[in-house]
């Protein structure tokens, strides 16, 4: 997997990874809560011939500066993508959102729908908004926690099988280096987040056509749970990538470029 140089945009205080694809939109990467931009390696350099592609850190991870509020939503997150987007002169997106970060890609649609003109949630999770408060106190908790217990590095190991339907070794040496740039207030803020946040507030609000893509050996964000977010919001199209697990763009990356562009380009897949 290659490595690529990262930027800071000192008015957002965001640290991304941009490729020097041409295209008249931007494929923007929204990370999920374990992770960060360098995860998504093979999407931007494979894409670059089809699109230029940005993927930030979120908030709180790498050189990212922190989110302001303790108890932050996903319009909050939304706000420091929009301020680097308006930096780099971004006018309209293609966003792509995994997992937590598909969660603050539904705040940005909803937000600012001129921004954006195709949402992509990958893997997504819903949020635990709508749970109860002993259940969103117990998901606030058990990351940051693991994270102090064990530390990045070890944290990807134990994790990577939940995480990747094939966690070969280059795989997990990239979910390792990802890990190891989550601080633990950036991962507290971003727990309480996917804790008190619900996706439903923002995909109710969204009238435009949404594409959903998930992994079929998903144990997170498991395919009845995506049936589930299709049913309730009806403007949802699934699309499906076997042998794949949460990290459906890392499993299995030719696929979901694939899938990916289908949906951009607006082919049949």
């Amino acid at each position: 997997m290659r490595n690529f140089d990262k930027e800071y945009d000192p008015i957002s205080r965001i640290e991304f990874i941009q490729n020097d694809g041409l295209g008249e939109e931007t494929i923007v990467l929204l990370h999920g809560i374990s992770s960060g931009s360098d995860s998504w390696s093979n999407q931007i350099a494979a894409l670059a011939a089809n699109a230029s592609v940005l993927a930030w850190n979120a908030p709180g991870y790498g050189n990212s500066g922190q989110i302001e509020p303790d108890m932050p939503t996903a319009l909050d997150y939304s706000q420091r993508l929009l301020a680097l987007l308006e930096s780099k002169n971004i006018d309209r997106i293609y966003l792509v959102g995994h997992s937590l970060g598909a969660l603050i890609a539904a705040g940005f649609a909803s937000k600012y729908p001129t921004k954006v003109s195709k949402l992509i949630l990958v893997n997504p999770a819903q949020g635990y908004g709508e749970f109860e408060q002993a259940k969103q106190d117990e998901v606030a908790n058990v990351r940051p926690k693991l994270l102090r217990e064990l530390g990045g590095t070890e944290m990807a190991r134990q994790r990577s099988s939940a995480l990747l339907f094939d966690a070969s070794n280059d795989k997990v040496a990239l979910l390792e280096k990802v890990m190891e740039d989550i601080t633990i207030e950036g991962f507290e803020k971003s727990s309480r987040l996917l804790a008190h946040d619900s996706i439903h507030h923002y995909l109710a609000t969204i009238d435009k056509p949404v594409d959903l893509i998930y992994g079929t050996e998903d144990g997170i964000t498991t395919p009845k749970i995506m049936f589930e977010i299709a049913a309730r919001h009806q403007n949802i199209s699934l699309h499906a990538i076997d042998a794949a697990s949460h990290l459906s763009y890392l499993d299995q990356p030719a696929r979901f470029n694939q899938v990916l562009l289908s949906i951009i380009q607006g082919d049949d897949l």
